[in-house]
């Protein structure tokens, strides 16, 4: 079986981070090594690292930060001193299943297989159960290349991937955050991207780890469904970014090209084919909401159904159902009027 590493990620994380460490050494499939980034901690996350290094059954490197980071970097940076064949995120607040890793591993059996992620259990800050991450029945889904949202991804604590995205950490710092513009991607958008486009992403539905929600999350529970209407409801502002965004990836695969083989190359190709087709469908939906007049807006609108812009097919850059009731029923008879509506946008 591939080798696996625990990338975690700290930052004055005393509260929750020993439940979090217990349940690591509980694995029934012991990962190769435990990394670990502080994040300039001041309180006493660093020496609950060190007491746990002495008596884990694993290896544990700890490294501190010279000067503070930011949980997107830092992440990266444990990614970077991991030395297994998959990469592990974990954050310090939760807790994991015994069997995650047994039952996460073995995914990576097929060769395609860029990435995965699981299901989880909402607990509060207390341990109590509260809900699931994600609803469904239990067992597996395969995503072939470019299936998945394009700007949804599952959150760090529940993915695993392989090491060899990390050749292209370097382009890191050139990407886009369709929601914190001012920000390149976060640590696990990066990553999912990436797997999106060169591979095949599996999600497990069975819930193999506690995702505790206690008010001090750097993210809480977001549900993929919730994600997107929330991006619907900020309209122009989210079409533009979002058209900034595709532009963005298409410049990264071109660059990312070089040190691809030829089956990653040509999977490239089709994912900047996808980006470009993407950003100019965002441009060409952007007069839906900014023209002046109702005529123009249907026109555009029009115009986007007449090119089947609307619809869900793996592969191919078109918008969903939702994107074209939202178009239809309020950007249409709104126009400009719904940025100042919606003041969340």
């Amino acid at each position: 079986m591939p080798s696996i590493s625990i990338a975690l990620a700290t930052r004055n994380g005393e509260t929750y981070l020993p439940a979090q460490l217990e349940s690591l050494a509980a694995q029934t499939a012991p990962p190769h090594e435990l990394v670990v980034t502080d994040d300039g901690s001041d309180d006493r996350t660093v020496a609950i690292v060190e007491r746990f290094a002495i008596r884990a059954p694993f290896p544990v490197r700890l490294s501190v930060n010279e000067a503070t980071l930011g949980y997107r970097r830092n992440f990266l940076q444990a990614a970077g001193l991991c030395s297994g064949d998959l990469i592990a995120f974990c954050d310090q607040d939760d807790v994991w299943n015994a069997d995650k890793l047994a039952v996460m591993t073995p995914v990576f059996d097929d060769p395609e297989v860029m990435f995965a992620y699981h299901n989880a259990i909402l607990i509060d800050a207390g341990g109590r159960p509260c809900g699931r991450l994600y609803r469904g029945i239990e067992g597996a889904k395969d995503f072939p290349p470019l299936a998945r949202d394009p700007w949804i991804s599952p959150p760090g604590f529940t993915q695993i991937f392989r090491r060899d995205l990390m050749r292209f950490s370097q382009m890191h710092g050139a990407t886009f955050d369709v929601d914190w513009p001012q920000e390149p991607l976060a640590h696990d958008q990066w990553f999912a991207l990436l797997a999106s486009v060169l591979g095949h992403v599996v999600y497990v539905r069975k819930p193999l780890a506690l995702y505790r929600q206690h008010g001090g999350n750097t993210f809480g529970a977001y549900p993929d469904r919730r994600a997107r209407l929330f991006r619907l409801a900020r309209g122009e502002k989210f079409i533009r970014l979002a058209a900034r965004a595709s532009r963005n990836r298409v410049e990264l695969l071109e660059r990312l090209q070089a040190d691809l083989v030829p089956a990653q190359r040509e999977r490239a190709q089709r994912g900047i084919a996808y980006y470009d087709a993407l950003s100019r469908s965002l441009d060409a939906r952007l007069p839906v909401y900014a023209s002046a007049s109702i005529a123009q807006r249907f026109g555009a609108l029009w115009t986007l159904l007449r090119s089947g812009a609307y619809g869900k097919r793996n592969g191919s850059a078109r918008f969903t159902g939702l994107d074209l009731a939202m178009d239809a029923y309020l950007a249409v008879p709104f126009g400009p009027r719904l940025q100042r509506m919606l003041p969340w946008s």
